[in-house]
């Protein structure tokens, strides 16, 4: 997965996906998780804009969120089933994708926001 950003609750600062990949070009959505590996706990997939996703040759379960112009989550679904097909409600701007009880139903309301993952200097060692 080619994760170069995170996922945080604005009011919390709590990471929610450590490892995110945004999709928001036509062939990157279209594309998705099909044919892909399990995601990790810590990964996930942002589809934006996107209003639905089908779970098709996909070998795994995933949770699914959806979220508003402002990342809003609207709703959360839990353990999609490979094969299934799953429509946003009007107001989803977004949907994310994570691996299988990574998210929970209690995010609802919460708004989640993007940002690049902290980087951590190392100073190089002291020459006397």
């Amino acid at each position: 997965m080619n994760a170069r950003h995170q996922l945080i609750d604005v009011e919390t600062g709590e990471v929610i996906i450590a490892k995110l990949e945004v999709a928001d070009t036509f062939w990157r959505r279209f594309r998705g998780l099909q044919f892909r590996r399990p995601l990790a706990p810590d990964e996930g997939l942002l589809l934006t804009p996107c209003r639905s996703i089908h779970t098709h040759w996909m070998r795994f379960p995933i949770d699914v969120a959806m979220l508003d112009r402002r990342g809003v989550v609207l709703n959360v679904l839990n353990h999609v089933r490979p094969w299934r097909l799953v429509r946003g409600c009007a107001e989803a701007y977004s949907i994310l994708e994570a691996a299988s009880g990574q998210i929970s139903p209690q995010c609802v309301g919460s708004q989640l926001q993007i940002t690049e993952p902290a980087v951590i200097a190392v100073r190089p060692p002291l020459q006397v």
